[in-house]
């Protein structure tokens, strides 16, 4: 019997399998495809993502595949190639993030910034390191039929997609990794709730290559260039864009432009020159979540679990904060020292985190609608202008990022002390209980992110013995925590307790300033056993 089985092999399926081998775990990856995707659906890896991603190992191949450190991420807001910029929103380079990270080290910033890359780039080195790990057995071209599970176990029934030939894989766990149109979900009856957008029923996508750098720079070099009717999506900074059309009935693009480059040029109003489209597709806008992320054994992640649209880049950087969620959960039942409460507290954080992403990307989203609006009934586009600059967010939102906490986590030890405050704009530098914990750049100019271990960790700003009692509780209970102490009074004023007890994926679970008055009690709730209200 396998320990895991992965449904999905995209960028969320991919980096659960990875997770999951970090913790030493097994996993069988199944997808129906062959190949890693060819539609350009992402573009951005935010800086939470990169944060997990540098702790797989994948984070400088996934760097080396996307835009260069040197390029910016400005945001072009314009009536159109053929008319007038309205304003830009200035996002900065990597280069630019990095710097800003070492000058201020005040717990405000991320441990490394994200990355501009397209889904088509990201894949491969995913699926690159999948391949290279022992303990991912990936198969290609395998189709989930439905599955059936009991109180130790899931049988999934699975069809060669070339053969149609039938295996039935039985497995401790299932995390269904497989898309808005999951026959995970479908398999366990998970329902979802949601909604189209209104305004915006349709939309055809053209992914092409030029190098005409004056056409599409008319107004300045960017990132997104967004023109109300239509978007447009520098993928490299070289030749590979991709532009949104936005539809205006539902049944607008049900026939596709027979020819994609005249349709594109006619829209944009500028005699582009395109060398290659390469690829076209239609699409509808909408909004989905899970009405739950768990069934049983079973555990939706990614798009499976919720549908989000692509402003403020919360799709896919969700689902990874998923997989990192489920991965270390799942390997603690499987290795022995977990308890079913991290099952149940799985559904509890991460679906809280996937509803305000649904709705804060809804909230993007309607600023570019009602800055249209606003054009199509004659403002100026001055007033469009004050209007998108004091309500821009969008990619800029750590609050969203780097500031989710699981205060109400069955799983975490909650404090009196009352919750800090909390922006979308702004990521507040807490350690309180079920946040991320601020990183900064040590003294001796290591990361304290880098002295984590692989699966909790005891931060110990004293070192005087004070850890021992929940240490050796810890030993005892056969919960793996790394103990680390750290002389560097900066980082303790930030960190706000001597000792904190942080979980594989990198949130506070425990905190204080001497040892618990009962360290058992503590050990047993963060690994999901005994009573979990």
């Amino acid at each position: 019997m396998e320990a895991v089985l992965v449904v999905g092999a995209g960028p969320v399926g991919m980096v659960t399998a990875l997770a999951l081998a970090g913790h030493g775990i097994r996993s069988v990856l199944v997808d129906q495809g062959s190949e890693t995707s060819v539609h350009p659906k992402l573009d951005y890896v935010n800086a939470r993502s990169m944060e997990f991603f540098r702790r797989l190992g994948v984070a400088d191949d996934v760097r080396a595949a996307g835009v260069g450190p040197e390029h910016r991420a400005d945001v072009i807001w314009s009536t159109g190639l053929a008319g007038e910029p309205v304003t830009v929103w200035d996002l900065p380079s990597v280069a630019e993030e990095r710097r800003r990270i070492v000058e201020r080290n005040d717990g405000t910033q991320p441990a490394v910034p994200g990355q501009r890359i397209s889904q088509i780039e990201l894949e491969p080195v995913l699926r690159a390191h999948c391949r290279n790990e022992p303990l991912i057995d990936l198969r290609c071209g395998l189709r989930l039929e439905s599955l059936t599970q009991d109180d130790d176990t899931v049988t999934s029934h699975l069809v060669e997609v070339m053969t149609d030939d039938r295996v039935a894989l039985r497995s401790r766990y299932v995390i269904g990794c497989d898309g808005a149109s999951s026959r995970v979900r479908a398999a366990v009856g998970i329902g979802e709730e949601g909604f189209d957008v209104a305004g915006l029923p349709g939309a055809f996508m053209i992914h092409f290559r030029s190098r005409d750098l004056a056409g599409l720079h008319r107004h300045g070099r960017f990132w997104h260039y967004f023109a109300f009717r239509y978007v447009i999506i520098a993928q490299d900074e070289v030749d590979t864009w991709t532009v949104h059309v936005n539809g205006t009935d539902p049944a607008e693009f049900d026939t596709p432009p027979t020819d994609p480059a005249a349709f594109l040029r006619e829209t944009v109003a500028a005699d582009i020159k395109i060398d290659k489209v390469l690829l076209t597709s239609r699409w509808r806008p909408g909004f989905m979540i899970a009405e739950r992320y768990r069934s049983g054994r079973v555990l939706l992640a990614g798009d499976a679990a919720h549908r989000m649209f692509p402003t403020g880049a919360y799709g896919m950087n969700t689902g990874i904060g998923d997989a990192i969620d489920a991965a270390w959960k799942v390997a603690a039942l499987v290795r022995g020292f977990g308890g079913t409460g991290l099952l149940d507290s799985y559904d509890a954080e991460r679906r809280p985190v996937g509803l305000r992403n649904t709705h804060t990307s809804h909230r993007h989203l309607n600023v570019h609608l009602e800055a249209g609006r606003l054009l199509r009934d004659g403002a100026p586009p001055e007033a469009v202008a004050s209007f998108l600059d004091a309500r821009r967010g969008e990619n800029e939102y750590r609050g969203i990022e780097l500031g989710y906490r699981y205060g109400d986590s069955p799983v975490i030890c909650r404090e009196d002390s009352p919750e800090p405050s909390w922006s979308p704009r702004r990521y507040t530098p807490t350690t309180w209980p079920g946040s991320r914990p601020p990183s900064l750049l040590l003294r001796d100019g290591r990361q304290m992110y880098d002295g984590f271990g692989p699966f909790f960790t005891l931060v110990d700003f004293v070192g005087d013995g004070s850890a021992a009692p929940l240490l050796d509780e810890a030993a005892a209970q056969g919960l793996p925590v790394h103990h680390t102490v750290v002389d560097d009074s900066h980082a303790r004023e930030l960190w706000e307790r001597d000792l904190v007890l942080l979980r594989p994926d990198q949130h506070v679970a425990w905190r204080g300033n001497e040892p618990p008055s009962d360290p058992a009690a503590v050990v047993r709730r963060v690994r999901g056993v005994g009573d979990q209200r």
